[in-house]
């Protein structure tokens, strides 16, 4: 990549992996273009880091950067149904997979689909998206890990939220 000449490099996701490729790939004097599923950028420190523990206009200014040195994003392109990966891999140099693993995982026991039971990162996803969310008084978490935490105090904030909302 010795002579990179604005030659247009795609990236698939924009979470910290292709945000951090578009950015010495720019450096580089490449034109990196980011396609991103979702609404926002950042992955999962914007969907899975709950706002409280890191602000969204530091996360936003910190894009801003990136997109400041000639990097596109696209938000809201899933690869293989509004563009595909040959349409990629034929008008651009490069191709850089960086997509993230932001599905909860099931521990297999029975129920764990059912109604009012969500996986810790869909339910965190959900709370940064405004997405509404049916919880109940009580709330079991399971875990004990970042995750586990992030939901019980992201559970515990939202009551809070929908208990002052219904009181005002």
């Amino acid at each position: 990549f010795a002579s990179a000449n604005g030659e247009k490099i795609a990236i698939v996701g924009a979470g910290p992996a292709g945000l951090a490729a578009a950015h010495d790939l720019a450096l580089m004097g490449f034109r990196p273009v980011i396609f991103e599923s979702e609404r926002v950028s950042a992955g999962m420190l914007t969907l899975g880091v709950p706002a409280y523990r890191l602000p969204r206009d530091l996360i936003r200014w910190e894009v801003s950067v990136i997109q400041s040195l000639g990097v596109s994003i696209q938000q809201g392109v899933t690869i293989g149904r509004d563009i595909s990966l040959a349409e990629l891999r034929r008008d651009y140099r490069a191709v850089i997979l960086a997509v993230g693993a932001k599905n909860s995982r099931g521990l297999g026991l029975p129920g764990e689909r059912g109604p009012g039971v969500y996986g810790g990162v869909d339910l965190l996803r959900a709370v940064a998206l405004g997405e509404p969310l049916e919880i109940g008084r009580e709330v079991v978490v399971i875990g004990g890990g970042n995750v586990a935490y992030d939901v019980a105090r992201t559970v515990l904030r939202q009551i809070a939220f929908d208990t002052a909302r219904t009181a005002a």
